[in-house]
């Protein structure tokens, strides 16, 4: 992942620039950048779980664990209407079908629909349906909602899935007869009668999902297995559709096999037109949880997403990869997106060409009793409709069952903050400010407005998402020394606009200013500590106005400050500390910064990033640190630890300034001003935590384990972006 620094700056020809020199767009800004809005539609709920679901003849079939169902907005327990384990809703309002009513004795785990939609079979646990006997599958007419009379297969235990190819219904599932007859988890029986047919495949374990490429030339099975028709196939297989043989598959590379600490078992399959998509589960720290796609005509393997958090079940939506799961970490392995620690994603849209994170971010919560969110998907073709143990979206009471459209004009951007533009020199105001996120488009367009005629002045466009907000920069030179004015943001999808609030007034500078916080808090900070509140204060207030405050721990304030009329703190103890109480995303782009002294042979941490916000981090980096020999050192960890070194002997008791700077894989470190050394290296640790400053775990570090005690700190900035080696001197020379 790669943050972007946007610096627009319009002149007399109207030029945009980038920093470096370089512009950085993205493509047009439009409503719904995925296949589907974000915004759920209205949908009737559930009292518990749904496992499966099917669209059929202008109907959402939903089968569960559920007794009853209630309109959309009604707490649990109000409006509930009797409906056991399956039930129908309207595919384009949502409502309850009321005339289809079946009565069963036992949950239903799949529903799938006949290619002509004029049937939908079901499996699970139940053994009687309409008071007649159906053991564990059973059929219904869609025209009529009858259940079939004359398809009646008899199977020995619970059917998890189903899938219906031309005249054949295949299902597996946990049991070993069908009709009193041999049938190993897995059984096929033609569609008009339910007539057992000769297809038995035999497994070892029990079967989760099976699907059939949609040219039927081949079928798939998954699940909690380790071999099929005797031969070794690891969770997953590819079948003859008719004969039931072990086909090859070199694409079931991608899981790996099962060792002491881990176990993954493909726990939804999806054939759609030349591929094939699998969704696994593991049981154990890091084992394979993530998504996968095989090429079905040669068996290839085309990617592998490795996103932790088990996948419950894929479906293709027009062009897009849907998936359930409980991801909490699709930085992993390339995964590339969101860290560790960032928060559960309960749904989530892949690129099906590369498995990419996709610009769709709605979410759900986890409800009981499996504590893991969605686990069914399906969808009548432009539509997506998910099943689960939940009892939200996006944020409202939405209990088991709710559904995504593509009907406009989908998610709106969020608000974009308040401006909070400078000026510290004579005719120049500078404005910094962080992107918004769009839930179904991950591309926006800005323009920043000038006063109250709301003139456009600049224009963006760039890219977000919510674990990736970069910031925007402007410097407004068509203004005039002693002028009063004010700015605000516009952002758009394409459709909708939403403005932020006007900025309070500003009146711009006749002369450059020699205000140390003015001339930081010009450049745009993420956080900038001053450090300066009085004894007996555990609140370090973020002066940046991005309400960044912090926490004292083991630091003694009031200690003599670098800049007049504000005082520093001082680590007091070998691990004394100020952690921010804001989180990020694994930045890869930033500056950091502080003005420090420390006595001779000592050293410390000055200033960094780490995973823990209390405590001790096991893992930081994005750190200045103070060797006992006085060289101060910047740290990004890229895989290895990488380190750039001043010259020695800044732990003399007088104070310096240090900068470490990191943009996308080039990290400086300048020290009183002056570059001290730079190199290019790999991209930044990805994890998710808070910006400290003062003591962090640095003893794996080369040169660190430095007694921290005694270190006074001043100063201490955070920016989202790297500063140019002129803002860095300036920064200096205002100390």
């Amino acid at each position: 992942m790669k943050k972007r620094w946007l610096f627009a700056r319009l002149g007399t020809a109207g030029a945009l620039v980038a920093a470096a020199g370089v512009m950085v767009l993205a493509p047009p800004a439009q409503s719904i950048e995925a296949s589907l809005s974000a915004q759920n539609s209205p949908v009737w709920q559930t009292n518990a779980s749904v496992q499966g679901i099917t669209v059929a003849a202008g109907k959402a079939y939903v089968g569960g664990r559920f007794t009853s169902v209630r309109p959309p907005g009604s707490p649990l327990g109000t409006n509930e209407v009797g409906q056991a384990y399956l039930a129908a809703f309207d595919a384009t309002t949502g409502d309850l079908v009321a005339s289809f009513n079946p009565v069963l004795d036992g949950q239903v785990y799949a529903v799938a629909a006949s290619a002509d939609g004029s049937r939908v079979f079901i499996g699970g646990d139940f053994t009687n349906v309409n008071g007649v006997t159906r053991n564990r599958v059973a059929a219904f007419d869609t025209a009529t909602g009858a259940l079939v009379p004359n398809w009646k297969p008899s199977v020995s235990y619970r059917v998890k899935s189903i899938a219906v190819s031309g005249d054949t219904v295949y299902f597996g599932g946990s049991f070993g007869l069908v009709n009193g007859i041999d049938r190993l988890r897995l059984a096929a029986v033609t569609a008009d009668l339910g007539t057992l047919l000769p297809w038995a495949p035999s497994t070892n374990g029990d079967v989760y999902a099976v699907d059939v490429a949609d040219d039927g030339s081949k079928a798939y099975a998954g699940g909690q297995f380790s071999t099929v028709n005797g031969t070794n196939q690891n969770t997953v297989t590819s079948l003859d559709p008719v004969t039931g043989a072990v086909l090859p598959f070199a694409g079931a590379s991608a899981v790996p096999p099962p060792n002491g600490s881990c176990t993954t078992r493909v726990k939804s399959i999806d054939a759609s037109g030349d591929t094939v998509y699998f969704g696994n589960g593991g049981d154990g720290g890091g084992c394979f949880d993530g998504t996968w796609a095989v090429d079905i005509a040669t068996n290839t393997l085309k990617w592998k997403n490795q996103c932790l958090g088990a996948t419950e079940a894929v479906k293709m939506v027009n062009g897009w990869l849907y998936k359930a799961s409980h991801a909490h970490d699709c930085a992993y392995n390339g995964a590339g997106a969101f860290p560790q620690g960032f928060g559960y994603r309960f749904l989530l849209a892949e690129n099906p060409a590369d498995g990419k994170i996709g610009p769709w971010f709605p979410n759900t919560n986890a409800g009981p009793p499996t504590e893991v969110g969605p686990l069914a998907l399906a969808t009548g073709g432009s539509d997506l409709w998910v099943g689960g143990d939940f009892t939200t979206t996006n944020g409202a009471g939405q209990q088991g069952l709710t559904r995504f459209t593509n009907a406009g004009p989908g998610a709106a951007p969020a608000k974009p903050a308040k401006l909070l533009p400078s000026s510290v020199k004579a005719g120049e105001v500078q404005i910094h400010f962080p992107t918004v996120v769009d839930n179904d488009d991950s591309t926006l367009t800005y323009r920043l407005l000038k006063g109250f005629s709301n003139t456009t002045i600049a224009t963006w466009t760039a890219t977000s998402t919510p674990w990736d907000k970069p910031w925007l920069h402007y410097t407004d030179t068509d203004v005039t020394p002693g002028e009063v004015t004010n700015y605000r943001v516009e952002v758009t999808d394409g459709t909708t606009t939403i403005r932020g609030n006007y900025s309070d007034p500003l009146t711009v500078a006749s002369a450059t200013s020699t205000a140390y916080d003015e001339i930081i808090k010009s450049d745009g900070p993420q956080a900038y500590w001053r450090l300066g509140e009085a004894s007996g204060t555990t609140t370090s207030t973020d002066s940046s106005g991005q309400s960044n405050n912090g926490t004292y721990s083991g630091m003694t304030l009031g200690s003599s400050g670098k800049v007049s009329g504000n005082t520093a703190a001082t680590t007091s103890s070998s691990n004394g500390r100020m952690a921010g109480e804001k989180a990020y995303s694994m930045p890869q782009q930033f500056t950091v910064e502080a003005w420090f002294k420390q006595s001779f042979l000592r050293g410390g941490r000055i200033v960094g990033f780490g995973n823990s916000k209390t405590g001790n981090s096991s893992s930081t980096d994005r750190m200045l640190y103070l060797r006992s020999n006085g060289q101060v050192t910047f740290g990004v960890n890229d895989g290895s630890q990488r380190t750039i070194n001043s010259t020695s002997n800044k732990n003399n008791s007088a104070w310096h300034h240090a900068v470490g700077t990191y943009d996308n894989g080039v990290m400086k470190l300048y020290v009183d001003g002056v570059l001290a050394g730079s190199q290019t290296v790999g991209q930044a640790s990805l994890y998710y935590g808070w910006w400290r400053v003062g003591y962090d775990t640095t003893n794996s570090w080369s040169g660190g384990g430095a007694t921290q005690t005694g270190m006074v700190i001043d100063e201490a900035a955070v920016y989202p972006y790297a500063l140019t080696a002129g803002q860095v001197l300036n920064h200096y020379n205002a100390g």
